[in-house]
């Protein structure tokens, strides 16, 4: 009986070891998971043709002497002015956007300036709102979510929702492997918060928009083009391009789209070059 239960044990041991090594043996499932949080989805601002203020911030609650000063956050109430355009329902939601002026003050690369005037004007991303009521005397809406704190003119689009794509994590990518001619090229153009340089996680807008076929979750490879190296009083030579990151794209406008940074091997700068993976 002992013996039984001794050779019992052994195979049973035996059989563990097997599915133990089996496993290892089995290469790890890649991890995919979502490229932005909410948060970072709806705040990223964009780039796009000049948007008309037809709706606007006109004030707020709490704000007996129309301060200049008073800014409106997450559940606190506004109100809103109209200009013209379609009329206003209840339960409407709305972005709440402004132009970003300081966004790229500082240019990060040769041209910066006018590579971002071929997309269009650079706007930040300020708060949602939805409309609880309307009255003779005017319209109010409750933030319902807020980047930053809203002021009296800031912008009003309707709410588009965004896409929050997934993305796989990358194990490792060829530094140097060859461009494919046949793929959609360009570069980009600035980074959120005009960044000089940055790595992983990071909003970057790319010169590719819906007409290049850029889709959120489209993902690109982020490449250097590096100056030629003198070989000679009169000669050079190129050198090959160097990957050094990938991006996902989160939302796409006409002449081009943002994206996050998803994997770094060194500093990205702004005017760094992507293509389509």
């Amino acid at each position: 009986m002992r013996r039984i239960a001794f050779t019992s044990a052994v195979i049973l041991f035996a059989l563990s070891a097997a599915i133990a090594q089996a496993q290892e043996s089995q290469p790890a499932s890649p991890l995919t998971v979502p490229t932005a949080s909410y948060a970072q989805a709806y705040c990223t601002g964009f780039i796009a043709p000049t948007i008309s203020p037809d709706l606007f911030i006109l004030g707020g609650g709490d704000d007996d002497f129309h301060s200049v000063v008073r800014q409106f956050v997450q559940d606190e109430s506004v109100f809103i002015a109209q200009r013209g355009g379609p009329g206003i329902t209840p339960g409407a939601e709305y972005s709440v956007i402004r132009p970003a002026k300081e966004m790229f003050e500082t240019m990060r690369y040769q041209g910066e300036g006018g590579e971002i005037g071929k997309l269009g004007r650079p706007y930040e991303d300020v708060a949602q709102v939805k409309v609880t009521h309307i009255n003779p005397d005017g319209v109010v809406a409750k933030v319902t979510f807020s980047c930053g704190a809203i002021v009296p003119g800031d912008i009003l689009v309707p709410f588009q929702p965004r896409v929050i794509p997934d993305s796989t994590i990358s194990t490792g990518f060829d530094h140097f492997a060859p461009l494919d001619k046949s793929k959609s090229h360009g570069r980009i153009a600035a980074s959120r918060n005009n960044f000089g340089f940055f790595g992983n996680q990071t909003v970057v807008y790319l010169t590719l928009g819906e007409k290049e076929g850029a889709k959120p979750g489209s993902r690109f490879r982020i490449y250097k083009v590096l100056p030629r190296v003198s070989t000679g009083l009169l000669s050079s030579k190129a050198t090959p391009p160097e990957t050094i990151g990938e991006a996902v794209v989160l939302s796409v406008q006409a002449r081009s789209c943002v994206a996050m940074v998803v994997s770094s091997a060194r500093e990205i700068s702004s005017g760094d070059y992507v293509d389509e993976e």
